[in-house]
């Protein structure tokens, strides 16, 4: 008997095939091998040790990944509306039936209030073939594609583009090079392990570990320097230590001489926040202000990485200018183990020259939603190209709509329920659970379920609280279904991976859904994503096929070092960077030119806007777990069970104060209404914050208005995003900065 066993065992062992993939439960983008059975289902999966990063190293996320492609509630079939809005009442469709009606539909809309009443908004990434919604809107004519990138990682990217023509400054943390890591609201052990284990081992190698952080994370326990600042006053305390380093003359003087431009401005604004100032703004002792900057700019190189510490509002762009200022004055751009600044592959297409924007006619990108408020979302957008064309290779946009030219979300709700400055009439989404995602949930309800827009489509994985609201749920694939390919124009290494198994029912890729809505619209569509991808990879002599089954499956990063030292071909003069003036912008050329203030600062105006005497608590949200991304995998059960509540972190004093223990409900109330998570005790958190939280949904009713229980505990239902508390320039609202007051529940009224 044991031996039949075994035979059967072996039998079944060899029957299996294995596949090389990559995970996109995140943007990591880490190297999987998926084994298969005899039938094309996947059995087993495990972290990939030839992956040039993630070298083996499988999160929970990843590891449950095969649990989460079988998941029952995953959407199978494309539906369409058969009661009200929100009721839960469905028709299953063909495709060909959604598609031709939505089309129809679109064409309509675009003939009777031009094409800029139609809108698109794509969110979580789930695969290499997440951009090509905005290929669609560009040859469809309208200028109002956007996402969730102005309170990610877009205002990091536009200040690098605003101060060193090309982004992002990529931390580059070399073992026994590297002397100092910087990590502000960086989150790695969660976020990002393989990196993480990068900045132990320069630890290791005698690197000062310095971290930013309101919040005790396992970052802040292995740091050398923990600065705990008040939530939202980041910008002031970079602004302390560019003070510092200018005021002590810490700064590489050959390069600032030869490469920056708007030093003394800078420096005069510096000289306005003294450690002491900055002390009283942020709530960091002067000494500690003093130690960083010093740490910082004498011990080189040094590498700063951020996390996304953005929905600043106001001071988003700020802060994220002073901390390219940082890296600036240093002399820490471009030299190994510091912060690189890497370019396109040149002649390899990518994500950004995918969306095609330059099919878009210049007349209707100037009606892009929040314009004309934030002017960097048109007309900054366009001047920044222009410049860094000169110095990328002659991309005509090198700069990706996405995160730099994107229309603005609290705009485009508000204008779908009041029709101004124009109506929006028509809604198309991917992956992106709007009311979890963006602030004031309010008023994406009301643009939702307002009879001014006549089409809203979903496509998703999941039934989610935004997909009971459309008119259409289309089911997408995920990426254990769909082939890979990573070229994003950013400095990355082009990475393939193999699909792993055929699209189950009648599930359709991200690509597929473009191709085939944009083909119903008039445009031209490639059968495949990867007849797409061998146009990209002509310039390296190569095909997808051809590349992702080579030994080495992927193309590396760009190795060129310090391109504004490079010869111009036409002048023989050095390159210079991809900046309007040619040199590193300490004070911004192109903010000024638009009308606003140059140089980075720390504007008190939405500190001024938030009600303290009735909110006392600093409500932090957006804090990252390894077991979750975002809104996703709440539905998993392996993972459910290791975290089956929401929760609030609290510091054990603060929660004494309240009568409030572990695992207790607590009802947190903000200016625009209540959430309930459970209570988790954190020592050292401090008793003037509490941290909550984000994008978090429990299972309830489906139907309208609750919505699987979405208003009982998501975050982002109740915080703000009035237009007069975003970023002036970019517009990012402020999501991150925010006031509560708590009590002790018995239990969600849920």
């Amino acid at each position: 008997m044991a031996n039949s066993k075994a035979r059967a065992v072996s039998g079944r062992e060899s029957a299996l095939r294995t596949k090389r993939a990559i995970c996109c439960h995140c943007s990591a983008r880490c190297g999987v091998l998926v084994d298969l059975d005899a039938g094309g289902e996947p059995v087993a999966i495990r972290g990939d040790p030839g992956h040039p990063i993630s070298q083996g190293f499988l999160c929970p996320r990843g590891r449950a990944a095969i649990e989460y492609f079988q998941h029952p509630a995953r959407l199978d079939y494309p539906l369409k509306r058969a009661g009200a809005r929100g009721e839960g009442r469905w028709q299953r469709v063909s495709w060909d039936e959604a598609l031709d009606d939505i089309a129809a539909r679109l064409l309509a809309i675009r003939a009777e209030a031009g094409a800029e009443a139609v809108a698109y908004l794509c969110g979580t990434f789930h695969g290499a073939d997440g951009n090509f919604g905005y290929r669609l809107m560009h040859h469809f004519g309208s200028p109002n594609s956007s996402g969730i990138g102005p309170i990610c990682a877009g205002p990091r990217l536009m200040a690098d583009a605003l101060t060193f023509g090309y982004g992002p400054t990529a931390p580059e943390i070399v073992p026994g090079t590297t002397r100092v890591v910087l990590l502000w609201a960086y989150h790695p052990s969660a976020s990002g392990p393989p990196g993480w284990s990068r900045i132990l081992a320069a630890q290791r190698a005698g690197a000062r570990l310095i971290v930013v952080d309101p919040r005790p994370t396992t970052e802040a326990r292995y740091a050398d320097l923990w600065l705990r600042p008040r939530p939202g006053s980041d910008a002031a305390l970079a602004l302390g230590l560019l003070h510092v380093l200018l005021a002590e003359e810490l700064w590489d003087r050959a390069f600032v001489e030869r490469w920056t431009h708007g030093f003394d401005a800078l420096r005069a604004r510096a000289a306005e926040y003294p450690p002491e100032q900055v002390a009283a703004l942020t709530g960091v002792p002067p000494d500690q202000i003093l130690r960083a900057a010093r740490w910082y700019a004498a011990l080189a190189p040094a590498a700063l990485a951020s996390g996304a510490p953005n929905g600043l509002g106001r001071n988003a762009l700020n802060f994220e200018r002073a901390l390219c200022c940082l890296i600036a004055l240093t002399g820490n751009l471009d030299r190994p183990g510091g912060n690189r600044l890497a370019g396109p592959h040149p002649g390899v297409g990518n994500k950004t020259t995918g969306e095609d924007y330059a099919a878009l006619p210049p007349a209707q990108r100037a009606k892009r939603l929040g314009a004309e408020r934030f002017r960097l979302l048109h007309e900054g957008f366009e001047r920044l190209s222009a410049a860094a064309a000169r110095v990328w290779h002659g991309i005509a946009y090198p700069y990706s709509v996405q995160f730099w030219a994107a229309a603005h979300p609290p705009t485009l709700f508000r204008a779908i329920r009041t029709g101004q400055p124009y109506p929006v009439r028509a809604l198309w989404v991917q992956h992106n659970n709007l009311l979890g995602c963006y602030s004031n949930s309010q008023e994406v309800y009301a643009a939702l379920v307002s009879p001014n827009l006549e089409l809203f489509v979903v496509h998703d994985l999941w039934l989610t609280p935004t997909a009971m609201l459309a008119d259409y749920v289309l089911p997408a694939a995920s990426w254990l279904e769909k082939p890979f390919l990573w070229s994003t124009g950013r400095g990355d290494p082009v990475l393939t991976g193999e699909q792993v198994t055929m699209p189950r029912h009648e599930r359709r890729s991200d690509y597929e859904l473009c191709r085939d809505l944009g083909r119903r619209l008039g445009q031209q569509w490639p059968e495949r994503v990867e007849e797409v991808w061998d146009q990209w990879l002509a310039g390296a002599e190569t095909t997808f096929d051809a590349l992702v089954r080579a030994p080495q499956w992927w193309l590396p990063a760009p190795s060129e070092r310090r391109r504004h030292e490079q010869p111009d071909p036409g002048t023989g003069a050095p390159l210079g960077f991809g900046t309007p003036t040619g040199k590193v912008e300490l004070a911004s050329t192109v903010l000024a030119e638009l009308g606003y203030d140059p140089l980075p600062a720390h504007d008190p105006a939405l500190d001024a806007a938030l009600d303290r005497a009735r909110y006392p608590l600093w409500l932090m949200v957006g804090g990252t777990r390894i077991d979750a991304l975002h809104q996703d995998h709440r539905q998993i059960a392996s993972l459910r069970r290791r975290h089956p509540d929401p929760q609030v972190e609290i510091d054990p004093r603060l929660a004494a104060a309240h009568g409030i223990a572990e695992g207790d409900w607590v009802r947190i109330e903000t200016p625009r209404g209540t959430i309930y998570q459970r209570a988790r005790l954190v020592p050292d958190l401090g008793t003037d914050v509490v941290n909550a939280e984000r994008w978090w949904y429990p299972e309830r009713e489906g139907r309208a208005p609750t919505l699987y229980g979405f208003w009982e505990s998501n975050v982002s239902a109740y915080t703000e995003d009035d237009p007069a508390l975003c970023d002036p320039a970019y517009g990012a609202w402020p999501f991150r900065v925010a006031v509560c007051r708590i009590a002790r529940a018995d239990a969600p009224p849920g």
